[in-house]
C-alpha cells in the first residue's frame, strides 16, 4: 500500500511543475546577474553663492615727486559694521606686509600713498565685498602743471579690451599687468589699429606671481592715430591697466587712465561723453576679418537721436577709427548707442579746450553694461574749483529710476539720499554739489524699478588751471557666483 502510494506521489502532475519553477527562478537570477543595473544618478541645483574674498588692484600709487600726490580712496555703503569684514592694503610682491585699513561704514575716506609710485593689492573679506568702491587718485606733474587721473582698483581677470590710446610722437600708451596669485601668468597683448587688417602682438609675456610687468605699447605698434588692446591671460590671471599720456614739447595734452571696455558685440553703450568745450571722440575698433556697417544713436540731456551722417559708417577689418561727435553734441553730455553688423570694441574721449598756455587734459570711458545693483565710486571732490558729477543716461523707452547717495568725508556727517528720474531717452547730468558740500564725498548710485541706467563719473577742476580733468566709467561689480549643478553616480569609477 506505502508502496503504490509512492508511486502515485511521484506520478502527481503537480510536482512535476516544481523542477520547472526552480529552473526559471536560476535562469532569472543569471540574467539579472548578467545586466548592469539601472544607477540611480542624484542632480542638485545650481546654486548661487555670494563673493566673500577679492583681491584688487590699484596700478601705480604714489608720485609726490615734484609736487605731485598720490592715494587710494575708499567708500563704504554699508550703514554699519558686522564685525567680519576685513580690509588690508600693501605692496604688490612677495615680501610685503599686509596693513590693516579700519573700515568707516557709511563714509568715504582716502590714505595717501609712498612718494614713489608702485603697484597696490587691496585684499577686501567678508561682507564688505558687496558695498566697499577703491579707486587710485593721482596728480601728476605733467611738463608744468599737475593734472588729475582716476582708474579703479580691479580685480583679475583672463580678458580684457582697451581702446582710444595713440602711440604718435609725444604719446605714450603703458601697460601694466599684475598679478596678484602665488602662480605665474603668461598674458598675449594685441594691438589693433595698424592698417594692415591684423593686430601686432606680442605673445607669451611672464608675469611672475605677486609681481607687475610694464609693456609699452606704443613701442609695440608706434605710430598709431588711434589703437585698441587686448589682452588675454592663456595661463593664471592678471589684473591689467592702461595709462597714457600726451605732450607737445613741455606742454601737457592729457594724462589719464583707460577703462576697460567691454568685449566685441553688436550693441554698445558707451555713456560719459562730456558735456562742455573741448573736443568729443567715438573710438570704434574691428577686430573681425569683415567690414562692418554701424549706425549710431546720441543720447543727449535733450532726447535721443540718429545722426544722418552716421547712418552708415563702416569700420575696416581690423582698423580702429576715432568718429568726432563734435557736429552733432554742441556741448551736450551725452552717451552714444552703437549698432553694428559685426561685433566692434567701442569708447570714448573728451578733451579739454586748450588753455592759456596752449595745454590741455582729456578723459576716457568705455563701453559697459547697465547698472545692475548698488554701484560705488570713491574719490569725489566738491569745493568752488572742484566739480563731481554723474553723468546717468536713459538710453531705453522707459523712465531710469535711481537713488543717488552721498557718502561723506566727515566722520560726524551721516549719508544724504537723492532719488532721480531719468527721462527715457535723455542723458541726466547731476552735480554732487547740488546735494552735499563735504569737500570729499564717495557717492552710491542704485537702480530702482524702471528702465535700465548707464552711468559715469567725473571730476574736474576750474579756475587757474582749467585743464584738468578725469573720468570713471561705473560698472556693478559681481558680487555673486554661479555654482554648476553637481551629479552624484555611484556607478562612476566601476567597470
Amino acid at each position: 500500500m506505502r508502496a503504490l502510494q509512492g508511486a502515485r506521489t511521484r506520478r502527481d502532475p503537480r510536482l512535476l511543475a516544481v523542477p520547472v519553477v526552480v529552473a526559471i527562478v536560476a535562469v532569472t537570477w543569471i540574467a539579472s546577474a548578467a545586466t548592469p543595473k539601472q544607477t540611480r544618478t542624484i542632480v542638485a541645483q545650481s546654486s548661487v553663492l555670494p563673493i566673500r574674498q577679492t583681491e584688487l588692484v590699484c596700478p601705480q600709487v604714489g608720485g609726490a615727486i615734484a609736487g605731485g600726490a598720490g592715494r587710494i580712496a575708499y567708500a563704504d555703503a554699508a550703514t554699519s559694521d558686522d564685525n567680519n569684514s576685513i580690509l588690508s592694503a600693501e605692496s604688490l610682491g612677495p615680501d610685503s606686509t599686509p596693513q590693516v585699513i579700519p573700515v568707516q561704514p557709511g563714509h568715504g575716506w582716502t590714505v595717501d600713498g609712498p612718494i614713489s609710485p608702485g603697484p597696490f593689492q587691496i585684499s577686501v573679506g567678508g561682507s564688505l565685498t558687496d558695498s566697499l568702491g577703491a579707486m587710485q587718485f593721482n596728480r601728476s606733474a605733467v611738463g608744468s602743471a599737475l593734472q588729475a587721473s582716476a582708474v579703479q582698483c580691479d580685480g583679475p581677470t583672463t580678458d580684457a579690451w582697451f581702446a582710444g590710446f595713440s602711440s604718435e610722437v609725444g604719446a605714450h600708451a603703458t601697460m601694466l599687468l599684475s598679478n596678484v596669485d602665488t602662480v605665474p601668468a603668461t598674458v598675449d597683448v594685441s594691438i589693433w589699429g595698424g592698417g594692415n587688417g591684423e593686430p601686432n602682438a606680442k605673445r607669451g609675456i611672464q608675469v611672475d606671481a605677486q609681481t607687475q610687468v610694464v609693456v609699452s605699447l606704443d613701442q609695440i605698434e608706434p605710430g598709431l592715430t588711434v589703437g585698441a588692446a587686448h589682452v588675454v591671460a592663456t595661463a593664471g590671471r592678471v589684473v591689467p591697466a592702461v595709462r597714457y599720456d600726451a605732450q607737445n614739447g613741455s606742454l601737457p595734452l592729457g594724462v589719464d587712465w583707460l577703462p576697460r571696455t567691454a568685449a566685441a558685440a553688436t550693441t554698445q553703450t558707451v555713456p560719459g561723453i562730456l558735456g562742455g568745450l573741448g573736443s568729443r571722440r567715438l573710438i570704434i575698433a574691428n577686430p573681425g576679418n569683415i567690414t562692418a556697417t554701424l549706425s549710431l544713436t546720441v543720447v543727449t540731456e535733450d532726447g535721443s537721436f540718429e545722426p544722418t551722417d552716421f547712418a552708415a559708417l563702416t569700420v575696416d577689418a581690423g582698423a580702429v577709427t576715432a568718429v568726432d561727435l563734435d557736429p552733432v553734441l554742441q556741448g551736450s553730455a551725452a552717451a552714444v548707442v552703437v549698432s553694428s553688423s559685426d561685433p566692434v570694441v567701442a569708447a570714448g574721449e573728451s578733451a579739454l579746450p586748450l588753455d592759456s598756455r596752449g595745454a590741455s587734459d582729456f578723459a576716457f570711458t568705455g563701453a559697459v553694461s547697465a547698472l545692475s545693483g548698488p554701484t560705488v565710486i570713491a574719490g569725489g571732490e566738491v569745493g568752488p574749483t572742484r566739480h563731481t558729477q554723474l553723468m546717468l543716461t536713459a538710453s531705453g523707452q522707459d523712465d531710469a529710476n535711481v537713488i543717488v547717495e552721498a557718502l561723506p568725508g566727515v566722520s560726524a556727517s551721516s549719508p544724504l539720499r537723492s532719488p532721480l528720474t531719468i527721462p527715457a531717452g535723455t542723458t541726466m547730468v547731476f552735480d554732487l554739489g547740488s546735494m552735499t558740500a563735504d569737500p570729499a564725498p564717495g557717492v552710491v548710485v542704485t537702480p530702482e524699478p524702471g528702465g535700465p541706467v548707464y552711468a559715469a563719473w567725473s571730476l574736474q577742476e576750474t579756475g587757474k588751471d582749467t585743464a584738468d580733468v578725469t573720468e570713471l566709467v561705473m560698472q556693478t561689480p559681481q558680487r555673486v557666483r554661479l555654482r554648476p549643478p553637481s551629479h552624484f553616480d555611484p556607478a562612476v569609477g566601476l567597470p
